[in-house]
């Protein structure tokens, strides 16, 4: 059996965030369903209000209502933006300062990949493959499933640490660009398809890959 993860084009300098600048503005990119637990997220939150920060909420679903009332309920109303659905979610990430993926259960989502391309750090649930996204354990935080002390704790140490923020976020971005782009998961299955038909590649088969997937693809001899 043989992995070959996600992978996303890159964008330019325009959509790479400033995760060192203050006060961190945190961002969710998630749909208010079952699957997302954006209540773990809120009571871990409602714990840090003595300190200065903001979450951007994007997405839509039928419990968005329910986590509007959370919030009112946890005095947490008033910091958090709910966006909807939007179709700039580079431009929004590009304004963040760390990623949040707080889940109940997850295959390898690509919001964490989003995230890394814009040079964020993240904090994800330990769930399904999150994890995977993490190389180096660099480029973010994992936290236990449902656990709203050490949540908070994840969140405490990226809010009060611009400096953390900065040093997660280039791991993140340099662990996109050696293992999460298009171009690096196109090539993988162009291998794997080639290794299928011929066998193990040989360094004259691969002299037959496209050079990019801008250009032309020259046919396997």
């Amino acid at each position: 059996m043989t992995t070959i993860h996600n992978g996303m084009l890159d964008f330019g300098e325009r959509h790479r965030a400033n995760p060192g600048l203050n006060p961190p503005r945190l961002m969710m990119v998630a749909r208010f369903e079952e699957q997302k637990d954006h209540r773990t997220l809120f009571h871990a939150l409602a714990t840090l209000r003595e300190l200065d920060w903001s979450l951007d909420l994007v997405g839509s679903g039928p419990l968005e209502d329910d986590c509007r009332k959370l919030a009112a309920e946890l005095g947490l109303d008033s910091r958090i933006r709910f966006l909807g659905q939007s179709t700039r979610v580079p431009e929004l990430l590009a304004q963040a300062q760390v990623f949040l993926l707080i889940t109940n259960w997850e295959g390898f989502p690509r919001s964490t990949l989003e995230a890394m391309r814009a040079g964020l750090p993240s904090i994800i649930t330990d769930v399904g493959g999150n994890r995977e996204a993490f190389a180096t354990g660099g480029e973010g935080i994992t936290v236990k499933h449902q656990a709203v002390e050490p949540l908070a704790a994840a969140l405490r140490r990226l809010i009060e640490d611009p400096e953390l923020r900065v040093s997660m976020g280039e791991c993140a971005r340099k662990t996109f660009e050696e293992r999460f782009t298009f171009e690096t998961m196109y090539q993988r299955y162009l291998r794997q398809y080639r290794e299928l038909v011929f066998g193990a590649a040989t360094a004259d088969e691969r002299s037959h890959a496209p050079a990019s997937i801008h250009g032309e693809a020259r046919p396997v001899a």
